[in-house]
């Protein structure tokens, strides 16, 4: 049996897997072209492809989720399926560490590799929504129809709509309806919508702003803002007809009037021709429910693709919220019917048998034509489309290249499936028909008196029997769905319902014109013409209704909507959005900039001079020192919105703010370039950065408060952990607070205990020797001492870092090799560093604060200052 969802002893197949290797069955390892393709398993039953260029041949490309299955002998067994196609390929599943071998019958053998999760700087949304809010740095000015004034950047609105003249009096989009407005400059500074966005205001940005160079995109995603909405709000649309229609079934069946003894007025069993026809417009009523079904699971099969994976996911959950509401509609009708039987006495049950025998007579002899149709027609389509696809592999036996072999191999195992379950739909429902049409004849070849005892036997056991145990089940029913099916179960079943149904429409619209006169007699039986527009929205019938569908999607429903399109109003990540590749390359080509950077980098002589008149060296000033000064342009808006630390300096009214530059210290201006590169372009490829460069982006992600690029950087440490590294990785995650890297290298040094006896380890500060202790013993670390900014200085200072990996080529790091120019003792500097803090703070801070800060920060001016700003 099928495991519904994924459980614990599956967590090590979750995650990203690379196909590396197709091997045939013969052992020979073929190009298919599909190597290099990557498909994610999550724990939900989700499964998401990435493939490479040109990559068409495997049909298990289309499927979206997957399930795990016990197999033979403790096996495990991977199948993928797809919500359309219902192709369901099923896979034998071996995983040894980080490898995975999957192996299809009679086909081929597919190794995987694992590969580690994204950086994660993937995950944050790219976006200058702040800018837009706030308006500072602004240089253009937008005014709507109603008088209001956008304060906007044409830095930023010529890196996403590079095509209009944003410089031009007045501005482009001058003029339009605030509302339009509002949405166009939102999408101009996220690339994505407004939440809360109505349709009519999408409508009117398609026809405003569509034809505008440089919104192509924003008019394709207004464009699929509209068509996504639509579709949800077709699927609420089809489960409220299928409510109402429940609705009309209880309707008929309830007991409303009370005349002046207990039995109501209304009893359907003292009217028999009111039952009759109550009877016959609920079979009506069911099938038009079950028709609307129909379009429902046809539509989620062959629309879902075009959806998000969160808004297929909202669609599945809404079905569920609604599936209680159906089984208390079915709960109420067979409550209202059970009650009518009890009204039913004895003595009339030849009565109603009498007036029923005529009616089912007719309605058997119109079944019996229908199904001996239905039979003949689906005989010959099933021939047809067996014949059609040996056809159809005889074709393709022709074609030699390698890259179809897999296609090709799959698509025949495919073959043989769908040829085995025609067979076995041809032989249930030969079967299924074939008891039906003995009945039937039974039943005819009986007597009058015969046929009416059998519907009075029938009544009467319904009455004493069947109707309170449904009842029962419905209840069991109802209980068993909130207990057991959660959603990973509900989302399972509902796809693999949805497939299913699509799989038979797609099968009954390709033998249309077979089955047409078999489709014929059912819509004249059910004579209904929501019946009629519903196969005609299948495609089972020539026939159009576009008036009634229109209609339709018009009506108003008492049941709640679901949300709006929520995935096209999130920015996306850096590494796919174009705004954020646009700024990199901004800053790359030094345009449009309005600030500057100086760095300033101080050599010392390499000489001692002495005083030989009393023995002793001269101190050396600031003018004595080499100095390099380095220049990188910038742009205000880009930092302030990118880095909290940028805007705080650009906009405290300070010195920084006045002259548009900001002075970096003893910082290596390559690294501090890629520091900017990420906090324009927001990622960094981090498998061409040395270490030493790792641990300098680390300090100045720290100093600047950029916590995606420290994450980054502790995740690309975290592959240099080696036992030349791993305490000095560890010294500075314990003074950066880098959490990850800390417990990488923690875990290392547990695996490597030797490094507890080395040189290094003796010269850590005790605090830092006694929280390795108490992790290496499983003891709690939490009460141990906090180290100070002394120890790790003192620590840093005695440890001789040109011994290993980590140099002291990281000199522009503040806390490591230049730490023994910016001793305490060094009063030239020490001083420099107040005088500077006094131009941007003012005299009114004495020099002794001063002097904490700018030895709390190693005498870094810039962070002194943010350390100043902090402690306000």
């Amino acid at each position: 049996m099928a495991t519904l969802g994924v459980s614990d002893q599956f967590d090590k197949y979750f995650g990203t897997w690379r196909i590396v290797e197709c091997v045939s069955l013969a052992g020979t390892v073929d190009t298919t072209g599909i190597e290099g393709s990557e498909f994610h398993l999550d724990d939900s039953g989700d499964v998401s492809w990435k493939l490479v260029d040109e990559t068409d041949s495997a049909p298990f490309f289309s499927s979206d989720s997957y399930e795990f299955t016990a197999g033979r002998h403790g096996s495990v067994l991977l199948k993928f399926f797809g919500t359309f196609r219902e192709h369901v390929i099923e896979f034998k599943a071996e995983i040894s560490d980080d490898l995975m071998l999957l192996t299809c019958e009679r086909c081929c053998m597919l190794q995987c590799q694992k590969i580690s999760e994204e950086d994660p700087e993937v995950l944050e949304q790219y976006t200058y929504t702040e800018a837009l809010d706030q308006g500072y740095f602004h240089d253009v000015a937008i005014k709507a129809d109603t008088g209001k004034i956008f304060k906007v950047h044409s830095v930023i609105l010529s890196m996403t709509a590079p095509g209009l003249a944003w410089t031009s009096t007045p501005p482009p989009l001058s003029g339009l309806k605030e509302d339009i407005l509002e949405t166009v400059l939102h999408y101009l500074y996220t690339e994505c919508l407004p939440k809360g966005l109505s349709e009519e205001t999408a409508r009117d940005c398609i026809k405003v702003v569509g034809k505008l160079p440089g919104l192509e995109n924003f008019t394709q995603i207004c464009q699929s803002f509209l068509k996504n909405t639509a579709l949800k709000q077709q699927i609420v649309s089809l489960i409220a007809d299928m409510h109402a229609c429940a609705d009309r079934i209880v309707d008929l069946f309830k007991c409303r009037q009370r005349g002046n003894t207990m039995v109501p007025d209304d009893v359907l069993s003292h009217n028999p021709a009111k039952l009759c026809y109550v009877m016959k417009q609920a079979l009506r009523e069911g099938a038009i429910a079950f028709s609307k079904y129909m379009i429902l699971c046809d539509l989620f099969a062959r629309r879902s693709g075009e959806l998000p994976r969160e808004e297929r996911h909202d669609i599945i959950k809404y079905t569920k919220t609604r599936f209680h509401i159906f089984i208390k509609q079915l709960h109420e009708f067979f409550d209202a019917f059970k009650t009518q039987l009890s009204y039913k006495e004895p003595e009339q049950d030849d009565e109603i048998a009498t007036y029923f025998l005529p009616e089912l007579e007719v309605s058997l002899s119109m079944l019996t034509k229908f199904v001996e149709d239905f039979k003949s027609a689906l005989d010959t389509a099933i021939s047809k489309n067996i014949s059609d696809k040996e056809k159809a592999e005889k074709t393709e036996k022709h074609k030699k290249d390698v890259k179809d072999v897999l296609g090709k191999t799959l698509k025949h195992a495919l073959h043989i499936r769908e040829l085995k379950k025609l067979k076995y739909i041809h032989d249930t429902a030969s079967g299924k028909f074939e008891f039906f049409l003995d009945k039937a004849g039974r039943f005819n070849r009986k007597s009058v008196h015969e046929r009416k005892s059998l519907i009075s036997s029938f009544l009467q056991t319904l009455k004493d029997r069947e109707a309170p145990l449904i009842i029962q089940r419905v209840e069991q029913f109802a209980f068993m769905i909130e207990e057991k099916w959660k959603w990973k179960e509900w989302k399972y079943l509902f796809k693999l319902t949805s497939s299913k149904m699509a799989w038979t429409v797609s099968k009954l619209c390709s033998y249309r014109h077979t089955l047409q006169p078999a489709i014929n007699e059912l819509i004249e039986i059910v004579n209904k013409e929501e019946f009629t527009n519903s196969l005609s929205m299948l495609g089972l019938t020539s026939e159009t209704k576009e008036s009634s569908t229109k209609e339709e999607s018009k009506k108003s429903t008492k049941y709640a909507k679901l949300s709006s399109v929520e995935s096209l109003c999130i920015s996306p990540n850096a590494r796919d959005s174009l705004t954020a590749k646009r700024a990199l390359d901004l800053f790359k080509k030094k345009q449009k900039t309005d600030m500057v950077f100086e760095i300033i980098i101080i050599h010392d002589t390499g000489d001692t001079v002495i005083d030989h008149t009393h023995g002793d060296p001269i101190e050396k000033t600031e003018s004595d020192r080499d100095t390099d000064h380095y220049e990188i342009p910038a742009h205000c808006v880009i930092l302030a919105t990118r880095c909290r630390w940028f805007q705080r300096a650009l906009l405290s009214g300070m010195r920084e703010s006045i002259d548009k530059k900001i002075t970096i210290h003893d910082t290596n201006p390559e690294v501090f370039n890629l520091f900017l590169e990420f906090v324009y372009g927001g990622n960094l490829d981090t498998s061409h950065s040395s270490p030493e460069q790792l641990t300098e982006l680390l300090t100045l992600a720290d100093r600047y408060e950029v916590d995606t690029l420290k994450s980054v950087c502790e995740h690309a440490l975290g592959k240099h952990v080696n036992n030349e590294t791993a305490l000095y990785l560890f010294s500075m995650a314990d003074q950066l607070q880098a959490k990850a890297l800390k417990e990488q290298t923690v875990s290392y040094i547990q695996k490597h205990p030797v490094l507890m006896e080395g040189e290094l380890y003796i010269e850590l500060p005790q605090n830092l020797k006694n929280e390795i202790q108490a992790l290496t013993n499983g003891e709690d670390s939490s009460d141990q001492e906090t180290p100070n900014v002394g120890d790790i200085e003192d620590m840093i200072h005695k440890v001789d870092l040109a011994a290993g990996t980590l140099s002291g080529s990281t000199s522009s790091s503040s806390t490591t090799s230049s730490v023994s120019d910016l001793r305490i003792e060094d009063p030239a500097r020490l001083e420099a560093c107040v005088h500077q803090m006094k131009e941007i703070v003012g005299d009114d801070v004495s020099d002794e604060d001063l002097m904490l800060h700018v030895i709390s920060a190693d005498y870094d001016v810039s962070r002194a200052i943010n350390f100043y700003f902090s402690s306000l």
